[in-house]
């Protein structure tokens, strides 16, 4: 992704943080005023023809990948191969005691190099630990991806997470888990009324944080392959059982939806995702995302 492009797309997002507190637990509707820049930006969506009405879109947990662990040396490597991740966040990696539903985080058995996202959110590298003399993997241990490489207690929360085998590892790559013992999913319906220029946005998910808010987008692009918002729909809140069920109503769309387009939703609310120089934070981290079929 080019810099001209990469910076397009945060100074669109950026005006996502002050609709924000527009969301409301049943419906929101951002201003004409406020929405005007998404119909003059180059990452628009583009209008058809053949009329986008509405489409279905599943969600699931992010980030998904694999990772693939050796032992040569007497070092640990992970190669990794993670997609659905914040655009170019540095992340620690380390293995630690416990299970993917219960990762006992505050205690590294074995640490590797920080490592980094690209800039559409995915992480292709591999890395060897950096303790040495090691003849086979820890028991009852996981790989954990951290949210980032900082030192307070949220930015050590594991977001990714891998179960390793027993004594030494096999050659097929290990799959990515969620962390935490809720699974996290969900369905969505995004519906475009052409005569009101309105989209309609129903999110009901499952396996959130109690009373967390999420900051949540229509995007350009794949899961896989993050690109530029195209409508924001503000907040959405889970209630205190983790659920999110909400509808969000955006008016003043004049363009409807064509080619490769997601639903993303991120870890922190609307006010989170971005730093002062609004470039993304750890906390735009995704953790569901779906495609929307149009």
């Amino acid at each position: 992704m080019s810099t001209a492009i990469r910076r397009a797309t945060f100074a669109v997002i950026a005006i996502a943080t002050a609709l924000a507190a527009t969301a409301c637990s049943s419906s929101s509707s951002p201003s004409a005023a406020a929405a005007s820049p998404l119909a003059a930006h180059s990452a628009s969506p583009s209008v058809s023809k053949s009329a986008f009405s509405s489409a279905k879109v599943a969600v699931k947990a992010q980030p998904v990948g694999t990772v693939k662990l050796g032992l040569p040396d007497g070092k640990v490597s992970a190669a990794l191969d993670i997609t659905g991740l914040a655009p170019g966040i540095k992340h620690a990696v380390d293995i630690v005691p416990g299970s993917c539903a219960r990762p006992q985080s505050d205690s590294a058995l074995v640490s590797f190099p920080t490592v980094a996202d690209d800039d559409f959110g995915n992480l292709k590298t591999t890395v060897q630990s950096t303790q040495s003399g090691l003849r086979e993997l820890p028991d009852n241990a996981v790989l954990v991806v951290r949210l980032s490489d900082g030192d307070s207690q949220q930015q050590k929360e594991p977001i990714a997470c891998v179960p390793l085998p027993s004594g030494k590892p096999g050659n097929s790559p290990v799959k990515v888990q969620p962390v935490g013992s809720t699974k996290r999913e969900g369905d969505a319906t995004v519906a475009y009324d052409a005569a009101t220029k309105t989209y309609t946005v129903k999110v009901k998910a499952t396996g959130l944080a109690p009373n967390s808010r999420h900051a949540a987008h229509l995007h350009q692009g794949a899961c896989t392959k993050q690109g530029p918002v195209l409508v924001m729909l503000g907040d959405l809140t889970a209630d205190d059982q983790g659920v999110i069920d909400q509808t969000v109503k955006v008016s003043h769309q004049s363009a409807q939806l064509t080619g490769a387009t997601y639903l993303n939703i991120h870890l922190g609310d609307g006010s989170q995702i971005l730093s002062k120089d609004k470039k993304p934070t750890p906390m735009f981290q995704p953790i569901l995302c779906g495609p929307v079929t149009t």
